[in-house]
């Protein structure tokens, strides 16, 4: 009997000592292991992605190119509509002759205060005339035919009975407010002189 405790005894001992063993193997060796490969597995799937993503946009660089290439147009052309400072007295005197040619009487035009913008200039002003709805119309649509770019913003239109051979016809007074624009030149800072200086 004691011998068969003995021999139990012994099993035990040997089982505690083979957990040890195992806790040991697992806390120092393998779980540490573990802990590396998930991190590699995740950084793996992190590349992974990042790869597909750059090939994608490997694979749309040429519609990527010209769609630069037609914006670069865009631009061009718009800047071409956009005259330069020294222009703008002469544009508006022409937004000035458009409205006669149109047939309206202008009674007044004027230049607003100037305002900068980032790369731009806005030159508002404020005009008041007289004419039929034709030639009110005929203004308009010439003055968007115009090369330049010249908006209306506002305007408002009020009625003048006016009397001629015994009939009376009704003509509008119109006042509109508008603006024109130009580029304006980056001015090179300080620090690009000194360095073409040196």
């Amino acid at each position: 009997m004691t011998k068969l405790k003995s021999i139990k005894r012994e099993i035990f001992v040997v089982i505690l000592v083979w957990i040890g063993i195992f806790a040991v193997f697992w806390q120092v060796f393998y779980r540490p292991q573990k802990l590396r490969i998930i991190e590699k597995e995740q950084r793996l799937e992190q590349l992974i992605s990042e790869r597909d993503r750059k090939k994608a946009m490997a694979q749309q660089l040429d519609k990527y190119r010209m769609e630069m290439a037609e914006i670069r147009n865009k631009l061009a052309e718009i800047m071409t509509k956009l005259p330069d400072e020294k222009e703008v007295p002469g544009l508006l005197k022409m937004v000035s002759l458009v409205g006669k040619s149109s047939g309206l009487e202008i009674e007044s035009f004027q230049l607003k205060g100037e305002e900068r913008k980032s790369f731009y200039a806005e030159v508002p002003f404020e005009m008041s005339f007289v004419g039929n709805y034709h030639q009110i119309g005929m203004f308009f649509y010439q003055v968007g035919q115009l090369p330049r770019i010249i908006t209306i913003k506002e305007f408002s239109f009020s009625p003048i009975k006016e009397a001629s051979g015994g009939e009376s016809f009704v003509r509008l007074k119109g006042v509109c407010r508008g603006a024109t624009y130009y580029f304006i030149e980056e001015i090179p800072s300080a620090g690009k002189k000194d360095e073409k200086k040196s």
